[in-house]
């Protein structure tokens, strides 16, 4: 089992995310990626470093196209390598929101899933009721990382905070790390906050 805390902190032109390995204590220990993604722009590449002053990458992001639903994702390495592939399934996020990420031969290998079905269909219903949807969405939701061929679940992704963007994603299955990469495991967590408008 392997554990990740990320968190986000919103600036006025920029997103500014850091990635931790926990310590003993469950807390914040060392710092393994640190992103500035600006604002209202998907198609540049968001680069990934090992430390703030952001001298040495240690992997990237990049969208295949601009506004695209069917849209993917790839992630690289600090050597420009494709190590994984996220791509948002639409159909059946139009339920519950669902990401498939792929290893570097783009074999599908997991699939991300909101956890709960009432509360994705319970969000959906309320981004449409009169006043309702300016109001932010308080509710916490999370998402689990599945097999797609035994439904195992390899993994939780856990907003740990409601009114601010900390994450905690746990790896229950230590293949999906040498499949994927805990970059590209990262990576996806890191996406969820940015596509999810959280």
């Amino acid at each position: 089992m392997k554990k990740f805390i990320i968190e986000q902190k919103l600036t006025a032109l920029v997103n500014r995310y850091t990635v931790y390995d926990p310590d003993a204590g469950s807390g914040k220990g060392l710092l393994l990626a640190f992103a500035e993604q600006k604002r209202f722009t998907m198609k540049e590449e968001v680069k990934f470093f090992k430390e703030e002053q952001k001298q040495n990458i240690v992997f990237s992001v990049r969208a295949e196209k601009v506004l695209d639903i069917h849209g993917r994702f790839f992630v690289t390495d600090e050597n420009n390598r494709q190590i994984g592939v996220i791509r948002k399934s639409f159909k059946s996020s139009l339920i519950r929101s669902t990401y498939e990420l792929m290893d570097s031969n783009e074999k599908l290998t997991a699939i991300v899933q909101e956890r709960s079905q009432g509360l994705a269909i319970f969000r959906r219903v309320w981004e449409f009721i009169p006043y309702a949807s300016d109001i932010p969405f308080l509710f916490k939701y999370h998402f689990n990382f599945i097999d797609p061929e035994t439904k195992e679940v390899l993994g939780l992704y856990t907003k740990t905070t409601r009114f601010r963007d900390h994450y905690e994603l746990t790896i229950l299955n230590d293949s999906v790390l040498e499949k994927l990469g805990w970059q590209t495991l990262v990576a996806q967590g890191v996406m969820l906050d940015v596509m999810q408008g959280r």
